[in-house]
C-alpha cells in the first residue's frame, strides 16, 4: 500500500475527531512526529477534552423505560427504536393485561433517582397517571409531552429528567420523535438553574 502524503494532519485529526465526537468541547491537539525509516510517523495529544462526554459518547446511554398496558404497545416501538443508540432497561410492563401503572414506574423512577439510568421514558394512555407518579420522587422531574416541542423545553428549562408520552393521543412517529429530542438535549442552565432549585417542597 502506497504512503498517503498529509499535508497538514492537525486539521484532518481535528476534522475525524469532530465527525466522531460531535457533542465534545473545542480540543486542541498537540502534534509530534517522528521518521520511522522513510515515513512519517504521528501521536497526538488531547489537551482539552471533557471526559465526561467522551465516556457519555463511547458508551451506550442508559435509559429507563415503563409502561402500563395502554402503553405496552408503544413502549415496545419507542424501546426497539431506542436500542441500538441507548442501553434500555425496560421495567415492564410485557403485555398489554391491565396492571397498576405505579408497580412499574416506581422502580423506572428510582433508577432515575439513584443515578442507575441517566434519564427516563415513561408511557400510558393519557401520560397522566406515570407523570404523577413519577413525579412523587424527590429527584424526578417527569415532563408531560405531546410533542417534541415540548420535550425540549423540558430538558432545556425544566431539566426534566423522565418524560410521559400518551399513548392513545399521539401516533408512534411522534412518540419516536419525542424521545429522540429529549434524549439529545441538554439542559440550558443559567436562570433556569435558580428555578429548578426552588422546585422540591421539602
Amino acid at each position: 500500500m502506497e504512503p498517503i502524503s498529509i499535508t497538514n494532519f492537525s486539521n484532518v485529526t481535528k476534522h475525524l475527531f469532530s465527525n466522531i465526537f460531535p457533542h465534545l468541547l473545542t480540543i486542541h491537539f498537540t502534534i509530534n512526529s517522528q521518521i520511522f525509516k522513510t515515513y512519517p510517523h504521528y501521536t497526538y495529544i488531547c489537551e482539552e477534552i471533557n471526559l465526561n462526554r467522551l465516556n457519555t459518547r463511547v458508551m451506550k446511554r442508559k435509559i429507563a423505560i415503563a409502561a402500563d398496558h395502554a402503553g405496552y404497545e408503544y413502549k415496545e416501538i419507542v424501546k426497539n427504536y431506542l436500542s441500538e443508540r441507548f442501553e434500555v432497561q425496560d421495567f415492564g410492563t410485557f403485555s398489554t393485561n391491565s396492571v397498576d401503572y405505579p408497580d412499574f414506574v416506581h422502580p423506572a423512577a428510582t433508577s432515575v433517582e439513584n443515578g442507575e439510568n441517566e434519564l427516563g421514558i415513561l408511557i400510558c394512555g393519557s401520560g397522566n397517571g406515570v407523570q404523577i407518579t413519577a413525579n412523587k420522587h424527590q429527584k424526578i422531574r417527569c415532563a408531560l409531552c405531546w410533542m417534541p416541542e415540548i420535550a425540549v423545553l423540558a430538558r432545556q428549562h425544566n431539566d426534566a429528567n423522565m418524560i410521559s408520552i400518551p399513548a392513545r393521543f399521539i401516533s408512534k412517529e411522534v412518540a419516536m420523535e419525542i424521545a429522540d429530542q429529549f434524549l439529545s438535549t441538554d439542559f440550558e442552565g443559567g436562570r433556569h438553574q435558580n428555578r429548578v432549585d426552588k422546585i422540591p417542597f421539602c
